[in-house]
């Protein structure tokens, strides 16, 4: 399949979204700058990397949870509530959500309305035509499965109601449920296997474990981008690194800010841009 050249966008986007990174540039916002820089069928792919807000959103508004609405997702608040009430203009997999919903009688949040939710997420992006994409849904799936499979065990929950299921994870799934656990095992399956189980063993706070879990996702980016200089994926990629960076800033700002200046500093070191540019200590 032909890839177009982003040689302009990507070698620009220190210079063009450096200083907006200073004051708080959001995925949201690069995403919107995106919009006529990329080719249609490239947009649409960028936008996968939102639906999961728009996920959080739906299970939000459709059990009425009272949490706050996600403004990062690709869809309003109001268009979502409308779709709610008609649903027609939805992704497949969400239709499919809501017709599976209205048919059991589900009127309040649960695991299993959650979990069929993020099933049918991840069946529906498992057939993305990007490649890069694809394979980093599934990764960060496997993942999810792994480090949430850690938890059960060390929190006696049953790991069986926790884990998402589809067919590309299936290995995965019955490894754990097996509760064979040992990293050689997932090799074939999990990049970086033997490191998301080393950190999620060790025992520190939740909240240490996610961030070095994101650590890994980073790494898993920087190496399968490696090579991709100028195409979509490495558009994609930052994308997500974005999103890592926000999720901290908002979390923890000093972690935030460190991982939004090695996200700088990745990209100086791939291109020059003026001194100007420089982060502000």
């Amino acid at each position: 399949m032909f890839k177009k050249n982003y040689y302009c966008l990507i070698a620009g986007l220190p210079d063009l979204f450096f200083n907006e990174l200073k004051t708080g540039t959001t995925p949201v916002a690069f995403r919107e700058s995106l919009e006529n820089d990329l080719a249609p069928a490239d947009f649409e792919l960028a936008k996968l990397l939102f639906l999961p807000d728009d996920n959080e959103n739906l299970l939000s508004l459709l059990f009425n949870t009272g949490a706050a609405f996600n403004g990062s997702g690709n869809y309003s608040q109001k268009f979502m509530e409308g779709q709610i009430e008609k649903p027609a203009d939805l992704p497949g997999y969400m239709l499919c959500f809501l017709k599976w919903a209205k048919n059991e009688g589900i009127r309040e949040w649960s695991l299993a309305a959650e979990n069929k939710l993020h099933t049918l997420f991840y069946e529906f992006v498992a057939g993305a035509k990007n490649e890069f994409l694809k394979q980093w849904f599934l990764f960060e799936l496997k993942t999810k499965n792994l480090a949430t499979a850690l938890n059960c065990l060390d929190y006696r929950y049953e790991m069986s109601k926790h884990l998402i299921n589809i067919k590309e994870s299936s290995i995965v799934n019955s490894l754990l449920l097996g509760n064979r656990l040992k990293p050689e095992y997932f090799e074939d399956e999990i990049p970086f296997a033997d490191e998301i189980i080393r950190v999620s063993e060790v025992g520190t706070d939740m909240t240490e474990k996610e961030r070095n879990i994101d650590k890994i996702k980073w790494d898993y980016l920087d190496e399968n981008t490696f090579f991709h200089y100028f195409t979509i994926e490495k558009i994609l990629s930052y994308i997500i690194k974005l999103k890592i960076t926000g999720r901290w800033m908002k979390l923890d700002k000093k972690t935030g800010e460190a991982l939004l200046e090695k996200l700088i500093s990745e990209l100086k070191t791939s291109y020059e841009f003026p001194e100007e540019f420089s982060i502000a200590k």
